[in-house]
Formats: structure tokens, sequence, C-alpha cells
């Protein structure tokens, strides 16, 4: 059961964090390059994830709800995004206030400052992402089963 779920989840994930430690690691040796010190490459770092991360999870649920939208038959409005932003503000909101603002920033500047540059950058990601998924699998987990429960 652990591995379905387990399998469920880099299937959900993977390719998203695989693009988010790309944009992470981009965002930090630019800001690193530009000399603004390690406080600022964390945050560029934190920053730069967060868009390659979220950018690609939104644009494969909005694909997701695009076509499961047109299999039915009707056209694709501005619920159909407004039910996709409140699912993912469902999944990720809680986890990510705490993570962007405080945990995930401290990890890449304690990794740089421990390890230096982008392995460090790396280093303190995958810290912060043992905090990060913690709630988020749980919320997603809840809401799938949820889901999967007949109509009362």
């Amino acid at each position: 059961m652990f591995r379905r779920a387990a399998a469920r989840w880099i299937a959900r994930y993977g390719v998203a964090e695989i693009i988010g430690v790309c944009t992470a690691v981009a965002s930090a040796w630019l800001v690193d390059m530009l000399g603004a010190g390690t406080v600022a490459t964390a945050y560029a770092g934190a920053f730069g994830e967060n868009v390659g991360y979220y950018g690609f999870i939104a644009t494969r649920e909005m694909v997701a709800s695009y076509h499961a939208t047109r299999l039915t038959g009707d056209r694709y409005r501005a619920s159909h995004v407004g039910i996709v932003a409140r699912d993912l503000t469902i999944e990720f909101g809680p986890a990510e206030a705490l993570d962007s603002l405080i945990l995930r920033p401290l990890m890449m500047g304690l990794g740089t400052r421990w390890i230096g540059g982008g392995l460090g950058i790396v280093a303190g990601k995958l810290a912060a992402d043992l905090m990060f998924y913690l709630p988020v699998i749980a919320t997603y987990e809840a809401r799938r089963t949820r889901r999967a429960e007949p109509p009362r």
C-alpha cells in the first residue's frame, strides 16, 4: 500500500520537483553572481523554486481540468479556473506560507553557508522539502479519499 501511495506522490510531485531544483539553482546562482549576499541568494533560490514548481503544477492542473471539461462537452470557464485555484490553495497554501517565508530560505541559507554554492541550495531544498511535504501529502490524500467516497 505504501509503495502505491509513494508512486502516486512521485507522479504528482516528481517532475515539478526537478523543475523546481533547476529554477532554484539558476535563480540563486544569478543573484550570487550579482554579489547580493547569502540571504538574498537564499531567498532567490526559494523564489526561483516556487516559480518552477508551481508553474508546472498549475499548468498541469489547468490542462487536465480543461481536457476533463471538454470531454463533457462543456466550455471551459473562469469557474473551472477558480476550482483549480481553490484546490491548489487548499493542498499547498498553509504549508507554503510557512515554507516560503521562513523554512526554505533558512534551510537554503544554512546549506549555502555550510556547504556552499549550488550544492548547498540543493541540500537546503531537500531539508525543507521533508517538512513541506508532510502537510501537503496529508491534505492531498484526504481530498483524494473524500472525492472517492460515494455521495451520501
